[in-house]
């Protein structure tokens, strides 16, 4: 891995130009995004910044942007994402999503230096409900992670979501498995993860609507290495239909790791109609 040489103050330096664009991005989206005002918006359905993934997948023909910003002691990134689902009436691929995932920016202190480039790794997942009742649903997602340095090959494998709706209220259950091309002591052979959350919207009036808490427990098994075991706690705030920000902060190390946590902020934004 080269190393950069660092200007006075790098991570307050790149933090907080990364800060600027999230920021900017915020205010440009609820009055830049006014042409669209000829058709209705059509409504973003936000993944991030929890841990899990719900069954209510992009509305159809549509792309979902996913951008913001994560920081810890020493890394910060830019996890940016688009989801994409076919506007077809019938067959498999009916309401089937298809998404990718990467750090735009990747920011890793390393003593003195510190080395800002291209995220590490890709993701590319396809997630589909296969119930959807009143209130429940259940569905899988297929996912494959590959390493574009560091590590060899990729991470293969899936997800089943369940989720339990009632009232304002919302439990989400994931169960993910995945798997090595090529396994390393930071990428294992196999590993089983196990999440489950809750989250609230804070009213049915016109302003409590738009605002959302939740909070989340995951523990990670990976072969041959103690269990890890993390929490995540945030809010989101639907600006508008097609725009919603997010604020949250996660623990992680709450087992056999070391302590250390992490703070995330950004949005998810329904881009209109890709044809």
């Amino acid at each position: 891995m080269q190393s950069v040489k660092p200007p006075s103050c790098p991570s307050t330096q790149v933090r907080s130009t990364v800060v600027r664009v999230v920021a900017w991005l915020m205010l440009w989206f609820p009055w830049g995004g006014s042409a669209q005002n000829a058709a209705p918006p059509f409504e973003a359905t936000p993944q991030r910044p929890s841990f899990s993934n719900d069954n209510v997948t992009t509305v159809p023909g549509t792309v979902e942007l996913e951008l913001g910003g994560a920081a810890t002691g020493e890394f910060f990134g830019l996890p940016t994402g688009f989801k994409f689902t076919p506007d077809v009436p019938q067959g498999l691929l009916r309401g089937m999503e298809f998404s990718v995932g990467f750090d735009s920016i990747s920011s890793l202190e390393m003593g003195s230096n510190r080395d800002t480039r291209f995220g590490d790794r890709v993701g590319f997942a396809v997630r589909r409900a296969l119930y959807q009742g009143d209130s429940f649903s259940f569905g899988i997602a297929p996912q494959a992670v590959f390493f574009l340095r560091d590590e060899e090959g990729a991470r293969l494998g899936a997800s089943a979501i369940a989720v339990y709706s009632f009232g304002l209220n919302s439990l989400v259950a994931n169960l993910v498995w995945s798997a090595a091309t090529d396994s390393s002591e930071n990428n294992p052979a196999r590993q089983t993860s196990v999440i489950a959350g809750y989250s609230r919207t804070l009213g049915s009036g016109p302003q409590a609507s738009r605002v959302a808490a939740f909070f989340e427990y995951l523990q990670e098994f990976p072969t041959d290495q103690p269990s890890r075991v993390s929490l995540i706690q945030g809010i989101s705030y639907r600006l508008r239909p097609d725009l919603v920000l997010d604020f949250a902060v996660q623990q992680n190390g709450l087992a056999a790791t070391p302590f250390d946590f992490a703070v995330a902020t950004g949005l998810t934004y329904n881009l209109g109609r890709l044809f």
